[in-house]
């Protein structure tokens, strides 16, 4: 072989090289994007974190605007904050929250006329969630609220503020703690007076169950259609403890507890 021969060759050895050197770091870049993108857009995509909402820490902001953007924004402390803005999936998402509930739901509510979000209360109380609900007097029962049909089923406790200042509080609390101890004081003394059921208690072996984590929805949203349709409204979701408690203590303040003396010391 000649020498001139010999250069086309490493020539073209080096140009395959180079080339399938080159290939390589296309895929490998590309491969790298689409994991990049697949990872943003879970993270990003708020309205996928309330599907797992137990025992993990919440820091969440609905806002009901005419933006359908999804994005998440840090705040102090590397806590991150989820914004999910479009109206048909907010929807979906405040309700989402309402249904995690496992063992009690407290709402403090000017306002209710949502036959969606009144049937999710409905078949929370079905499957034994202790619910509570505040309203504003003068609200109650003027139509379309849907406080009426609430206070067909018993196991839903259904009060109205009658102090003369307005309730005009849009909160719930989902879980909280004290609303907790207070469904556990109800489940024993009603078991001490079932001579049955202490018998049937004392053979069976109490099953372990995970802890439940608190959180509290406040905001400027009324539960009606109006509201989530037609307004600018937000929501604030945060199962912060020191916040939990205060709403927990200005439920307790409002509601007028009809329950066995028993419950006074929790």
């Amino acid at each position: 072989m000649d020498w001139k021969n010999a250069r086309v060759l490493l020539a073209s050895t080096a140009a395959v090289v180079v080339a399938s050197q080159v290939v390589r770091q296309l895929c490998k870049y590309f491969y790298n994007l689409r994991r990049k993108t697949e990872t943003d857009t879970v993270s990003d995509d708020a309205c996928s974190d309330v599907l797992c909402t137990k025992n993990k820490e919440i820091n969440d902001v609905i806002l009901f605007s005419d933006d359908s953007l999804r994005r998440t924004i840090k705040v102090p402390a590397n806590k991150d904050v989820s914004i999910c803005e479009s109206r048909e999936i907010n929807c979906f998402k405040l309700i989402k929250y309402i249904k995690s509930a496992r063992e009690t739901l407290d709402v403090c509510m000017y306002l209710i006329t949502s036959t969606e979000i009144a049937e999710q209360i409905i078949r929370l109380g079905q499957k034994h969630v202790l619910v509570r609900i505040v309203v504003d007097s003068d609200m109650a029962f003027t139509p379309p609220s849907q406080i009426k049909k609430l206070t067909e089923y018993s196991f839903i406790k259904v009060q109205t503020n009658k102090k003369t200042i307005l309730m005009h509080h849009k909160f719930c609390i989902i879980d909280g703690p004290k609303a907790i101890k207070r469904k556990s004081a109800l489940k024993a003394y009603a078991e001490k007076l079932n001579v049955h059921a202490q018998f049937v208690k004392n053979h069976i072996k109490p099953s372990k169950t995970k802890p439940i984590k608190g959180f509290v929805m406040s905001g400027s949203l009324n539960w009606s259609t109006q509201a989530m349709v037609s307004n600018y409204e937000s929501v604030i979701v945060t199962s912060n403890t020191n916040i939990l408690n205060k709403f927990e203590k200005e439920f307790e303040s409002l509601w007028i507890e009809e329950e066995p003396v028993l419950l006074a010391n929790i």
